[in-house]
């Protein structure tokens, strides 16, 4: 099967928010294209809370401390999520659960 000429591969579509200083503007457009990079954001997604190409596993936890889900990074291009409630929720949560605040 071969592209149609007419379809483009990838293209930018960025769109500069003029509510935010060139700076935080420039830093947050190369953000995208930053290998292995998680971004954490709040309510508006222009307030950028956390930000690392470190990341290994995110958790969510409920209103009394307990880890409810983990999204894992496997591989560099490759993340599993489980939740409680899953079949192997226990192996999960005793592999890559961090009981930091349990």
């Amino acid at each position: 099967m071969s592209r149609s000429p007419k379809m483009p591969i990838s293209r930018d579509i960025s769109v500069k928010n003029p509510s935010l200083p060139d700076a935080e503007q420039e830093e947050l457009l190369e953000s995208r294209s930053s290998p292995n990079l998680v971004t954490v954001m709040g309510f508006d997604k222009n307030d950028v809370l956390f930000r690392s190409d470190s990341v290994g596993t995110v958790q969510w936890r409920d209103t009394s401390g307990e880890i409810v889900a983990l999204l894992v990074r496997l591989r560099p291009d490759i993340w599993g999520f489980s939740k409680r409630g899953d079949d192997d929720w226990p192996e999960v949560l005793k592999m890559y659960g961090n009981p930091d605040a349990e």
